[in-house]
Order: structure tokens, then sequence, then C-alpha cells
């Protein structure tokens, strides 16, 4: 068995439950601009975790000081329980791969992966041994001869996750790593990534603006907003359990009550999310357990199996559901209608300013 396969294998709950980093009150300032805000963080060993937020959220110079590129203003980046803050990029057991894979084009795929073991003075037959194992890991066995330009992208992107792991760190940084990918190859490295991670049982944190990739590829994420963390859980409790207004507003579409509007459709005075899946288009059949409101469609997005239907309730909130395009018999932009939704599909969100949810 290789000694990819065998990091693979050790999955057991001790191991999940224990730190590979913990960011303890981890701040960054650029002058009077503050990047990072006293963050407190830990990620286990062996998670796929995502660090997702908008342009100018902190995720990425998170990243970064947790890879040695940027030092902290203050608080503490720990690796396996030491303190690392201080320490250079080449003294922490961590690799980056980065959006632009940045390989090496006169080497060969095989000499662009050995490279790392070259510097550090491996032996010509190990590191070829080594290199080949993660070619195999990252399913391009048969590519070791050629160029980087003789690959397509999603290609350059596994050499260079291979070339980032054959070093076995104990941490893997992903920077934006899928960014340069149309949405097809994106949809399938997003697979491709997950599957690599599990294989070879190594933490990664994967730097991201994409929902979709957090939500399909993470065991949990952070959600990052004006340099602090607004929520961290796994992608079933970010997307269902929002805990303010702007993870639900950033995390895929949703739906927000005011508490004024709360209080008049649910009795509950405090701000509400509920997610476009959640509302159907009612006629009479109103259930006990359910809410409705009525209101004008205002527009109608065509989306293939189902259409987004935009109503603005009697009060002026503006409403989105999610409908199967086959049932909008009778729907038409102007006309009324009401939207009803099970009472439970509401959740609270914290009291901030819910105009402002998902516009970073």
């Amino acid at each position: 068995m290789s000694e990819t396969v065998a990091l693979g294998a050790r999955d057991d709950e001790s191991r999940r439950l224990t730190p590979a980093i913990q960011l303890v009150r981890l701040r960054k300032n650029y002058g009077d601009v503050v990047a990072v805000d006293d963050i407190d963080l830990e990620i286990f060993e062996g998670e796929f975790f995502s660090l997702l937020g908008p342009s100018g959220s902190g995720k990425t110079t998170v990243l970064r000081m947790i890879a040695g590129f940027e030092l902290p203003t203050g608080g503490a980046v720990l690796l396996g329980g030491s303190d690392v803050s201080q320490l250079p990029p080449y003294d922490r057991d961590v690799n980056t791969v980065f959006q632009d894979y940045a390989l090496f084009p006169h080497m060969s795929v095989l000499e662009n992966i050995e490279y790392g073991l070259k510097v550090k003075k491996v032996s010509k037959a190990d590191r070829r041994r080594r290199a080949s194992e993660m070619l195999d890991a990252v399913r391009l066995a048969e590519y070791g001869e050629r160029r980087p330009n003789q690959l397509s992208g999603g290609q350059r992107q596994r050499i260079a996750l291979a070339r980032a792991l054959v070093n076995h760190p104990k941490v893997l940084l992903l920077d934006e790593p899928l960014g340069a990918l149309d949405l097809k190859l994106r949809e399938e490295m997003q697979v491709e990534l997950k599957s690599i991670q599990h294989d070879v049982g190594i933490t990664f944190v994967f730097v991201t603006h994409d929902q979709g990739e957090a939500l399909s590829m993470s065991n949990r994420l952070a959600v990052f907003n004006n340099g602090r963390v607004e929520q961290v859980g796994t992608p079933r409790q970010i997307y269902e359990h929002p805990a303010t207004a702007f993870v639900a507003g950033f995390v895929n579409t949703s739906n927000m009550l005011s508490a004024a509007r709360s209080k008049q459709l649910l009795g509950v005075d405090e701000p509400h999310s509920i997610r476009p899946e959640r509302l159907r288009l009612a006629e009479n059949d109103i259930g006990d357990s359910e809410v409705a409101a009525p209101g004008v469609v205002t527009d109608i997005q065509y989306l293939g199996a189902d259409c987004r239907v935009r109503v603005q309730l009697d009060d002026g909130t503006s409403m989105i559901a999610s409908v199967p395009s086959d049932r909008l018999a009778g729907v038409a932009i102007g006309g009324s209608i009401r939207l009803a939704w099970p009472r439970n599909a509401a959740f609270p969100v914290a009291n901030t300013d819910i105009s402002k949810g998902g516009d970073s």
C-alpha cells in the first residue's frame, strides 16, 4: 500500500476532533484598516474546511497568515498545537495551491511535482517514486512526461495539487484554485478535489467566494464578513439555519422578513429568513401549519426545470419563490398571487441591518 493511500486510511473520530489549526484572537491591520478582526477558529485534522466570503472580507488574509506570507498584527496561529505566528513559510508544515497554479513551463509534469523534494535534497530515486505516487493519486499517471502547456486547465490544477501534496504537509491551503476554470470544469473539479482529499486524508483549507463550492465540498465552513467570522458550521447548518442576516443573504438566495413583518405574519418580533424553495404559490389550500401573504408578481426568471418568481407583498417586501416550471400555469407578471410557507421554514436571524444581507 502506498504512503498516500495509508494516509487516507487514518480516518478515526479522535483524529477528526484533534485541531490541525487554531487561530487565537487573530488580527491583521494595514495602517488604519482592520482586515482581520480578532478571529477565533479551530480546524480539525482531516477536515475539508472552507473560508467563504465576498472580496475584502478577510478570508484570503487569514489563509496568508496561516501560510506565513503575512504576519499577524495580534493573536496567534497554531499548527498542531505549536505557535508558528512568527515563523517563515518554509518552516511551517503547510503547502499552498494558488489560482494561477505557478507550474514551471520548461519542466515536465513529473519534474514539476518533484521540484519541492529536489530543493529538500531528497534522492532522485525517492522523489521520482513519490512523484509517481502523487500522479496516481490525482489520476494522471500517464501524463508524467508532458509539459504544462500540453494539459487542460483541470489537469494543470491537479498537477499543482500533486506538487503541493508530494511533501506530505499536515495542511494544504487552497487559494481559490478553481477560479480560472469554466463552469463545467469547475463543477467536475469540485468532485475531484473532494475525492482526492478523502483519499490522502490531509487537512484542506479552501478559500472561495463561491457559495456552491463551499456548500458542496466542505465538512465545515466559516462565513466571513468585514474581517470577522459570522458563522461556523456544516453546509447544512449554514444553509438551513443562518445565524445572521448577512449569512442568510450571502449563502445563496434568501428572503428576509423584518422584525415588524415577522411580528405581523409569525407573531415573533425579530427578523426571519426563508429560503426560496420553501415558498409556494398558493390558491385557497392553506394548511393550519402554514403562513400566507398576498402580493403581486413583479418578475419571472426561467431557469429550466425551475423558475424564480419575484413577488412584492402588500407591505412592499420583495420575496422570491423557487417554483417548478410546470406549475406556472396562469402566473404572469402583474398578476395577483399568494405566497405560502410552513411556519417552521422561517428561521430567526441576528437583529442586524437586513437590507445589507449578501450585498458585500
